[in-house]
């Protein structure tokens, strides 16, 4: 398997070009569940969707009905994932090794990728991009015309603002009314667990959340030297926006700090039975869809 490196996934503006080609590349050796075919106990009945095969929809309800419905047996019964994308400040955090690349246009790779994997096996996908400032929504669809929609969407986002507060994510549960299997990615930096309660909600509401933590590297090495100017961007009116320091000074009670909260974090999310995975934007996103897809194999 070649792998793309980071400096090529920065460099790279062409998502939809990308992300197939990563796709590509972790289809080798992936078993994937296929629900495509011919099954035998009919399911329901949906609406077309482009991308669908002709094949597929039934000609005497379109006669009645003049409006085009496609046949869905129990073994073409598709799962739904809907991506939940985190687009706060803290998101376009850069890479030290490849200032080019940052948190979110990783999460975006990633995302575009795992939906070429998804419609290969037949499945569903959509997605929900949120900030305090701004929604951005594709609702559930399949087929290589709603991947393209979903790569335009992800090309358009940008890091900024924080999370949501409870009354601005309350319109946003419609979007989980109808059974899904959702991806949270985010850096889940977060001052009063807003994130994994999210996270939980979803969880307590039957709709399990998969949670993707992505970090640059240094943020768990603090490899910095002499004086440092560390900026919140998602500090608030109550809060300092910068604060210099001594690099070699708070080393350590850096390191112990990090090291408490993820440990903190991922325990919150295994007492729902999720496994949190956190990888590091420095390394191929071929490996972390690998490792994600073995970590849930229900997705793929």
């Amino acid at each position: 398997m070649v792998l793309i490196p980071p400096k090529t996934l920065a460099s790279c503006r062409d998502l939809v070009w990308l992300s197939r080609h990563i796709a590509e590349g972790v289809m080798l050796g992936v078993q994937h569940s296929q629900r495509r075919g011919t099954g035998l106990v009919f399911h329901q009945y949906r609406g077309y969707q482009a991308g669908d095969s002709i094949r597929h929809i039934d000609w005497k309800l379109f006669a009645r009905s003049d409006r085009y419905y496609v046949r869905e047996t129990e073994q073409e019964s598709r799962m739904h994932v809907c991506f939940v994308l985190d687009t706060s400040a803290s998101l376009g955090q850069a890479s030290f090794v490849e200032p080019s690349l940052n948190k979110l246009h990783y999460a975006k790779c990633w995302i575009a990728s795992l939906c070429w994997l998804l419609d290969a096996q037949g499945d569903s996908f959509s997605l929900l991009a949120i900030n305090n400032q701004q929604t951005r929504y594709i609702p559930e669809g399949q087929g290589e015309s709603h991947q393209r929609q979903i790569a335009l969407q992800l090309q358009q986002l940008d890091a900024s603002h924080h999370w949501p507060d409870q009354s601005q994510l309350a319109p946003l549960w419609q979007h989980f009314e109808r059974p899904c299997q959702v991806v949270l990615l985010s850096d889940f930096f977060e001052q009063d667990n807003e994130i994994s309660n999210f996270a939980a909600r979803l969880h307590a509401a039957g709709r399990p959340c998969l949670p993707l933590q992505l970090l640059v590297e240094a943020e768990q090495t603090f490899p910095f030297k002499g004086e440092l100017k560390l900026l919140n961007p998602e500090a608030n009116s109550t809060g300092p926006v910068a604060l210099e320091v001594d690099a070699e000074r708070q080393r350590h009670s850096y390191l112990t700090a990090f090291a408490r909260a993820q440990g903190e974090l991922k325990a919150r999310f295994a007492a729902k039975a999720c496994v949190l995975q956190t990888d590091f934007i420095e390394q191929p996103v071929e490996k972390s869809l690998r490792q994600f897809i073995q970590h849930h194999g229900r997705l793929c």
